[in-house]
Parts: structure tokens; C-alpha cells; sequence
């Protein structure tokens, strides 16, 4: 299947309201105050091709006394970019920072990936009480064992969890790498990567790239206490590049601006900071 534009946070197993209309699909949140209206539609919309592109947009120009938010994920091809943007802008929305969101990700390519010394000794660090393996397929009791510790994860940052059905169904394109705990065989922590395809990517110059999307990391208490994420994080993209033909790792989310915490453990991977191409708003009356 080719997409024009393509996130799979936007699959409607992530929640919030769904509307489909055949061409273009994309989740929403919608808040209502009297007769107005406030519609936000994080990452998306996904679209097939160019022209279902214009039929979305057509769409929500129906609305009335309506404020749209739209946040566009990362689109990795310049020129489709340029030309999103611009037919979003000639349907008089205006662009704004992104709100919730973050504005950029980190980019890393295959010849980027070097860790430094001191940052491989991290990694051999979670090496010490872990065995690591990266798959493409997960069975049921894996399935379970990382929601388990999704849900602990997100327990600890306050953050409401998604459903099960989440990893189910981004499990059908998955590069995860699994930690074994070496005395207990428990897994005690994932990283967890969506493998976007050649053609849900619209690279048009490279038409056999693939990029691995991080969307998921958890950690149990003892997996964070002996710094599991270097060595969960290193073996995933050591696996993709080498293994199964990823040409670039796509972070999903970074900030200079925002002071998220995570960013700086990101940074330590290396790679390049890419802006998102924006978040734009318009109100709609009659």
C-alpha cells in the first residue's frame, strides 16, 4: 500500500475519536463549548496519495464553527513537505508551534551510528545482567510481557496507557529488541520500532529505504536501575542496519526547545535534528 503521507500513531488502535474516509484516515480529539467547536488531529492526517490529500482538506473545510489543529508528522521526502505545506497554507490555515507535540526528531543514518568508548561502556553495562535479543515477530506471552511493563511505565510518568490492541497491531511491521533478566529469564525491558516501508515513506530519489520508527521503550525498576536502555537501544539499531535493511533511525520526537528529559539520552546515539514541517490552525465560521 503507497502512502503520500504516513504515521502509524495515526492507526486508529491509539484511540481518541477516528473518522475514515476511504483515501485518508486520522484519529482526533474534539472538545465542545455551546455551538463551537475544537477539532486536534496529533500526526496526521494519513493519506494514499496526493489527491486524497486535497480531499481531506477539502473535508475539513466543511466544517463550521469549527478551530482545526493539525500537527503533520515527520514527511521525509523535501519536496512533498514543501508541497503539503503549501496546499495547507492555501486553504488559509496559519502555522504555529507545535503545541503538544514535539517540533523536531533526531535522524540517525547507518554511517551516524557510532557510539564512543565511553558510551559503549554503557551499553556493555546492561550487558553485564542482561541477555538481549531483536525480532520482527513477537508470540502472545511476549505481546503480554511488554504490556505489563508498558503499563508500569506509564504509571511512573503519570501518562495514560494505551490499549493492548496498540502493540497487536503495530506488532504486524515490528523490530523490537527484548532483556532478559539473566538469573530470573523475565523480561525486564523493550525497545520497540514500526518499520516504515519504501513506500510509506515517499522518498522519491530512494525508493528501497526503509526507516525504523522508534515508538515504544519500558523499563521495569531493575532494568532502570542497571541503565538497560543504552544496551536495548544499541542491539535494536545495530540489528536494523546490519540485518534488515533500515536505512535511517527516526527517533520520533525531539526537542530543543521544550527541555524534555529524554532528549538528551537520544542525542547520545548521534544522528542529525530534523523539524517537523508544522503544526498549523484555522477557525472556520460559516
Amino acid at each position: 500500500m503507497s502512502y503520500y503521507i504516513f504515521d502509524p500513531i495515526q492507526f486508529k488502535e491509539f484511540g481518541y475519536c477516528f473518522f475514515d474516509g476511504g483515501g485518508f484516515y486520522y484519529r482526533y480529539q474534539l472538545s465542545k463549548k455551546f455551538f463551537w467547536k475544537s477539532i486536534y488531529i496529533p500526526w496526521g492526517p494519513n493519506c494514499k496519495t496526493e489527491k486524497d490529500f486535497e480531499v481531506f482538506l477539502r473535508h475539513i473545510s466543511s466544517f463550521k464553527f469549527t478551530k482545526v489543529t493539525i500537527d503533520l508528522p515527520m514527511i521525509y521526502d523535501n519536496r512533498t513537505a514543501e508541497r503539503v505545506v503549501q496546499k495547507i497554507r492555501s486553504r488559509g490555515f496559519k502555522k504555529i508551534p507545535y503545541v503538544y507535540q514535539d517540533e523536531e526528531t533526531i535522524i540517525i543514518s547507518k554511517d551516524e551510528f557510532k557510539l564512543n568508548s565511553k558510551r559503549m561502556n554503557k551499553v556493555r553495562h546492561g550487558y553485564r545482567f542482561f541477555d538481549i535479543f531483536v525480532k520482527n515477530e513477537l508470540n502472545k506471552e511476549e505481546i503480554n510481557s511488554i504490556y505489563k511493563i508498558y503499563l508500569l511505565s506509564s504509571k511512573r510518568i503519570n501518562f495514560p496507557p494505551k490499549k493492548k490492541s496498540v502493540f497487536t497491531k503495530i506488532s504486524d511491521n515490528c523490530l523490537v529488541s527484548l532483556a532478559y533478566n539473566k538469573l530470573s529469564k523475565k523480561i525486564e525491558g523493550y525497545a520497540w520500532g514500526y518499520i516504515l516501508t519504501a513506500n510509506q515513506t515517499i522518498i522519491k530519489d530512494m525508493k528501497e529505504k526503509n526507516i525504523l520508527l522508534v515508538v515504544f521503550t519500558g523499563l521495569t525498576d531493575y532494568g532502570r536501575k542497571h541503565r538497560l536502555g543504552y544496551a536495548l537501544h544499541y542491539d535494536l539499531f545495530s540489528a536494523a542496519f546490519k540485518n534488515h535493511h533500515i536505512s535511517l533511525i527516526d527517533f520520533h520526537g525531539a526537542s530543543r526547545t521544550k527541555n524534555r528529559s529524554y532528549v538528551s539520552f537520544k542525542k547520545e546515539f548521534g544522528g542529525k535534528f530534523y523539524s517537523l514541517p508544522g503544526s498549523f490552525v484555522k477557525t472556520f465560521l460559516i
